[in-house]
């Protein structure tokens, strides 16, 4: 009998686990969606892309670079360079200089300390530039190029005059046909050449010389004249 029974209780645990429900599986976890890459975007006037993309303008020792690349540059004796650009371009400064357009269409390229390097003017004039950043500019659509040079003063030479000393300043062709760029860079240039002719007066006579006497030979600053006001400055031809 306890053989029946140790037999019975055998089957009946085999009976009781097949009726006993399995445990279902859990539910499998959907996979992560991958995160899309953010796609890196150029600024198409970034100072380092344009200097990498573009054409390389030089005169000097200064370059700066046009774009679109491709662009026509041809060089002057006086080592300005005059570039032809087709329809609109950026123009960019060297690197650790700036550009800044000025209200007549012309441009100035200073140093990291402020100092006039070069000057650029559209060709022909009454096209304009405008500011795209600190080392950036835009050549409006409408201009045929531009002419950009580092030698605004060819010369700038004591000597003695009617009146006492003298100093011959001889201006390049690109200061002669004058714009406020290169009223800035002829002073620059002048007073770098001549310390000593550091004053307002000289200053003024130099002014009313790029505004009034563009084609004479030198231009010709004295010191001891007297400091007058514009119009008495242009009626004496610029020596009062």
């Amino acid at each position: 009998m306890r053989t029946r029974g140790a037999t019975a209780a055998v089957l009946l645990a085999v009976m009781l686990a097949a009726c006993t429900p399995s445990r279902a599986e859990p539910p499998a976890l959907p996979s992560p969606t991958a995160s899309p890459t953010p796609t890196a975007t150029t600024d198409p006037t970034d100072p380092d892309v344009l200097r990498a993309t573009g054409t390389p303008v030089a005169s000097g020792a200064v370059a700066l670079t046009v774009v679109p690349p491709g662009t026509d540059v041809r060089t002057d004796d006086d080592g300005s360079a005059h570039v032809t650009a087709p329809g609109e371009a950026l123009v960019v400064a060297p690197v650790g200089m700036t550009l800044t357009a000025l209200a007549d269409g012309s441009a100035v390229v200073r140093d990291a300390g402020g100092v006039f390097v070069g000057g650029l003017v559209t060709e022909p004039r009454g096209a304009g530039l405008s500011q795209v950043g600190p080392e950036v500019l835009r050549l409006d659509t409408g201009s045929a190029g531009l002419w950009f040079t580092t030698a605004v003063v060819l010369g700038a030479v004591w000597g003695e005059a009617e009146g006492g000393r003298s100093l011959a300043v001889t201006p390049s062709a690109w200061a002669r046909a004058g714009s406020q760029a290169a009223q800035e860079g002829l002073w620059a240039q002048v007073v770098a050449l001549a310390p000593d002719a550091d004053s307002p007066g000289m200053q003024a006579q130099l002014e009313c010389h790029e505004l009034g006497a563009p084609d004479k030979a030198t231009w010709n600053l004295e010191p001891w004249r007297p400091e007058v006001g514009l119009v008495e400055m242009i009626t004496a031809r610029c020596n009062p």
